[in-house]
């Protein structure tokens, strides 16, 4: 059975009441390294009536070469609740398969939404230049939306508070920070390819050794980054790639941010220009007071977040374990990063 076939078998059960469901335009499409990501539209005939269902399919990789271990079905539920009882524009998830032989793994189907997912053209010239203030102010409020909500209201299975299984602990937010830590400095042995990695060691002991001061901890995007927002008519239309989203402190989204956007060539953080930038804006709209200082600090702790599972992903292709190109292809980026971490750990020497 195709792709196709078992998205029309997983839609009919999804909508009963169709007489008639069929697929058109399905097609590969790029983003992101850790799920395999189809675009297609649905038709469906119910009561006489066609409707134009625009969607996408969200499917694991194989086990054996999967970088982010998650779970569609953590995604679906946390998608569903934001849409139910936030502002925060998302999609509508219309469920999950766990069983892999539908689709050969895991997978989800969720709505395709409208709106611009070429954020650079917002910078450097581009032809939305013009409503890039209007895009990110609005962006920081839904940021703010996501960070200032109950985490209850969004998670009250508590299914986010440790969702890839590490051992964190989301009872106070010291237990969290030192928890993570511990889980960065145990998985050290599992991403130590190269002895250049270990930076990465005194990067995991840096976190634990050098907390700032705590804040209240807050559902967060995890991947809050350029690439994972869509836009329309100077206004945000969703945030997309829920798959990283946990229980954590609300600073390592705009670290994370910060670290994209540099990397992106964009200037989302210089945005809204008449707030002083998204950091003051965000300031101004919670109180947290967050400083460039914590921005640094969670630079490192949410790319340590990243660090962790593409290393250790890097490392069992290096022994032989699978042969994926694509795991060759992120040590490009992994080993100039370590250059990044010397520079924000004030290594001697390192380079500005």
């Amino acid at each position: 059975m195709t792709l196709e076939q078992s998205l029309v078998s997983f839609l009919k059960k999804r909508f009963p009441d169709a007489d008639d469901v069929g697929i058109e335009d399905f097609q590969q499409i790029p983003g992101g390294f850790s799920r395999e990501t189809y675009s297609c539209v649905a038709h469906l005939t119910r009561g006489g009536a066609q409707e134009r269902l625009p969607l996408i399919l969200r499917k694991d990789p194989p086990i054996e070469i999967s970088i982010l271990q998650t779970s569609r079905a953590v995604e679906h539920d946390l998608i569903e609740s934001i849409r139910l009882n936030t502002g925060v524009p998302v999609s509508q998830s219309y469920g999950y398969e766990l069983d892999p032989k539908p689709f050969g793994e895991a997978a989800m189907v969720i709505q395709r939404m409208h709106g611009n997912g070429n954020t650079s053209d917002l910078f450097n010239g581009g032809p939305d230049e013009d409503q890039v203030d209007d895009v990110v102010r609005h962006l920081c409020e839904v940021l703010v939306e996501l960070h200032t909500t109950d985490i209850a209201t969004i998670d009250p299975t508590g299914a986010l508070s440790d969702p890839r299984g590490v051992g964190i602990k989301t009872t106070s937010w010291d237990d969290y920070i030192d928890s993570t830590c511990e889980y960065y400095i145990s998985s050290y042995p599992s991403v130590a390819f190269d002895p250049s990695i270990m930076i990465l060691i005194d990067l995991f002991q840096t976190l634990r050794r050098t907390k700032p001061r705590a804040l209240p901890l807050a559902l967060v995007h995890g991947d809050f980054n350029p690439a994972n927002f869509l836009y329309e008519n100077r206004k945000v239309t969703a945030l997309i790639d829920w798959e990283n989203s946990r229980v954590g402190d609300p600073r390592e989204d705009l670290g994370w941010m910060t670290t994209m956007d540099l990397l992106s060539n964009t200037r989302i953080m210089d945005h809204p220009r008449d707030k002083g930038g998204f950091l003051a804006y965000y300031n101004e709209l919670t109180g947290f007071n967050v400083t460039a200082e914590e921005i640094n600090y969670f630079n490192m702790f949410g790319t340590a977040n990243i660090a962790v599972p593409v290393n250790s992903a890097i490392s069992r292709r290096l022994a032989g374990e699978h042969h994926q190109l694509l795991h060759v292809y992120l040590v490009q980026s992994s080993i100039p990063a370590l250059q990044a971490f010397s520079q924000q750990m004030n290594y001697p020497g390192a380079a500005s």
